[in-house]
């Protein structure tokens, strides 16, 4: 009989985000720098936006999570790209990665037995990392979904 997974576990497997739909980096992957860019018709953002939107929102999830000398940022407008492309391959490389690393920040947060996974943050208004990282998983999905269908419209997918 196995052991019964612990929310810690259950919570990390939540962030590698293959149980329900391809992941962050299925959705990416293949992806040029130019098809990034592509607006379509009807969409509101251009796949770039929606990953840039990923990675500053996640930055800003993971600061909130370790400093408490936290300064927020504007919404909507500090969570958005002001570019609807990225400049070149580099560019849109260095961002996918930056997503990449965040999640294995909030791995790391996650999978330290020293965070009390319940524990409000003491500069917030009830937060706790549990929360927090939720939030990650359930505001990646969301955007990853917008990927794979903006991807499906354009034909790369």
């Amino acid at each position: 009989m196995k052991p019964k997974k612990t929310v810690r576990d259950l919570l990390l497997e939540q962030l590698e985000g293959r149980n329900a739909h391809v992941d962050f980096n299925q959705a990416v992957q293949g992806l040029t720098y130019k098809q990034a860019g592509i607006k379509v018709e009807g969409v509101p953002h251009t796949i770039w936006e929606l990953i840039e939107h990923i990675r500053i929102a996640q930055d800003d999830i993971l600061e909130f999570s370790k400093n408490v000398d936290y300064k927020e940022i504007d919404w909507p407008d500090d969570y958005w790209p002001e570019s609807p492309s990225p400049e070149n391959e580099a560019e849109m490389e260095r961002a996918i990665q930056a997503v990449r690393d965040g999640l294995k920040e909030m791995r790391k947060l996650i999978d330290d037995p020293e965070n009390d996974l319940q524990q409000p943050f003491p500069h917030g208004d009830g937060q706790t990392l549990f929360r927090e990282a939720m939030l990650i998983v359930d505001h990646s999905a969301y955007h990853i979904g917008q990927i794979v269908l903006i991807r499906r419209m354009l034909g790369s997918w």
